[in-house]
């Protein structure tokens, strides 16, 4: 018990007291996160402060490893591990806090050190099945990449607003670090309470107004550890409680990456490419300020603690239960914030001889529109394109913007993109109906096709 007090206070101090110097080097030297239409904050912040981070969660377990003597680390593959993967994905990410690098390159970074993850332990042999555990063999290699790079990404594109990461991975490393010490993993348990021990100390001086962000160094780091934390942590024993407890406990940040990934693929839009609608930003559309949208995030993130802890502590528990408890919320979740209405709309089928399909010929047939007027002057659109679904430009009027945009399907063959004055607002049921009308006489104005056209092209895409 003394070790993990000393884990977490020793983080905690090192951090507090390395941040306020970084401001400092930070304001200096010009290493600020500059105001864009991506950004939130107002004004010049540093943004190296995640290199604070980094060192302070490797602090203690260097000291309780090497110097105490009270804790033995299991493996060298451990030091190769939490030390050089964690100080080597934190450098790559100050690097590009400072210096900038190309998405794809920093991609690369990243597989280049989960390989290494994989190569030293950290690794998913098998998966539970109801007929018992399946070796995964060569493929558990390619799973695992493919988990640390997920959530190292998890958490670089949640940390969009002031103490939302730092409060988030509290919470998970929180949990992590419990299941360690169940399962009897120690060392790892140590580790986990040294990260929640530096984002405590971080978030004294990175929550809302924040005098310092953490970066990429801070946010790549975090990702890192924490999925080295999940696949470390684990018990054969309890095999899918070992399993389930870090998808839940990190169910946010995922669940947010997941749907920036879907959102992306479905608009034909490179994977790297940023935008504005994560969670947080679907919050602060519906007015809620930076605070009380970081406080509502973090109950659900305390919501998810509580069911990997329920999972942790009465091994009794169905398993199912929490997992469909867990699957409801992620479920109202994303119909509140309008990816239902996304999704559907994408892949709505027409619908031949409905009403909807008479009503929509109905208005389309008594609507004229002239491309050289702005009528869209009384909406909060300035622009929009038509594409089909191959993402050939078909019609193009009006400003652009990369990052506040909405795809609407209004046929199969045919998108059109909305380009919004301010951020995308919540797409509910009805307005995602008027939408859906207005899309579809945008494209029979402006790129119309007969459905026997129609037909032809969607026959030789699937050829």
């Amino acid at each position: 018990m003394t070790s993990y007090l000393t884990s977490f206070i020793v983080s905690f101090l090192f951090v507090c007291a390395v941040t306020p110097i970084l401001i400092k080097v930070g304001i200096k030297f010009g290493f600020v996160d500059q105001v864009n239409q991506r950004k939130i904050h107002r004004g010049a912040i540093p943004r190296i402060g995640g290199i604070g981070i980094s060192l302070g969660t490797l602090l203690p377990i260097f000291l309780l490893f090497y110097i105490s003597g009270g804790v033995h680390i299991e493996t060298t593959d451990n030091i190769i591990i939490f030390f050089a993967g964690g100080l080597g994905i934190s450098l790559v990410g100050l690097f590009d806090d400072i210096k900038g690098i190309n998405a794809k390159i920093k991609f690369l970074c990243q597989i280049a050190i989960a390989v290494m993850a994989t190569m030293h332990g950290a690794l998913i042999q098998s998966l539970p099945m109801p007929w018992g555990r399946l070796e995964l063999g060569i493929f558990g290699y390619v799973l695992t990449v493919f988990w640390i790079i997920g959530i190292i990404n998890a958490f670089n594109l949640i940390d969009g607003m002031d103490g939302l990461s730092s409060g988030i991975t509290l919470f998970s490393s929180l949990t992590l670090a419990m299941l360690a010490i169940v399962n009897g993993h120690l060392p790892v348990a140590l580790v986990g309470l040294a990260l929640a021990g530096a984002v405590t100390g971080f978030l004294i001086f990175n929550f809302n107004p924040a005098k310092i962000f953490m970066g990429d160094s801070g946010s790549m780091f975090i990702g890192y550890i924490l999925a080295i934390l999940s696949l470390k942590s684990q018990s054969k024993a309890h095999a899918v409680v070992s399993i389930m407890v870090p998808i839940i406990a990190m169910g946010l940040p995922i669940l947010d990456t997941t749907l920036a990934f879907l959102r992306r693929i479905l608009r034909h839009q490179s994977i790297f490419a940023a935008d504005k609608q994560h969670i947080h930003h679907f919050l602060l559309s519906l007015g809620f300020n930076q605070r009380k949208t970081v406080l509502i995030l973090y109950a659900i993130s305390i919501l998810f603690t509580i069911l990997s802890m329920i999972m942790i502590f009465n091994k009794n528990v169905d398993t199912f239960l929490i997992v469909l408890v867990f699957a409801i919320i992620v479920f109202v979740m994303i119909t509140k914030l309008g990816y239902v209405e996304m999704i559907y709309g994408k892949f709505r089928v027409k619908k031949e001889n409905s009403l909807e399909k008479h009503l929509e010929n109905f208005f389309i047939d008594r609507v004229s529109l002239d491309p050289d007027t702005n009528f869209f002057s009384e909406l909060p659109i300035k622009g929009f394109d038509i594409i089909d679904v191959k993402g050939k430009l078909l019609f193009s009027t009006g400003e652009k913007d990369k990052i506040n945009f909405f795809d609407i399907s209004a046929r199969r063959s045919r998108i059109v993109r909305l380009y919004w004055t301010e951020n995308v607002p919540i797409i509910g049921s009805r307005e995602s109906a008027m939408l859906i009308l207005m899309a579809k006489i945008l494209v029979a104005k402006f790129a119309p096709i007969s459905d026997e056209d129609e037909k032809k092209f969607l026959a030789e895409i699937k050829e």
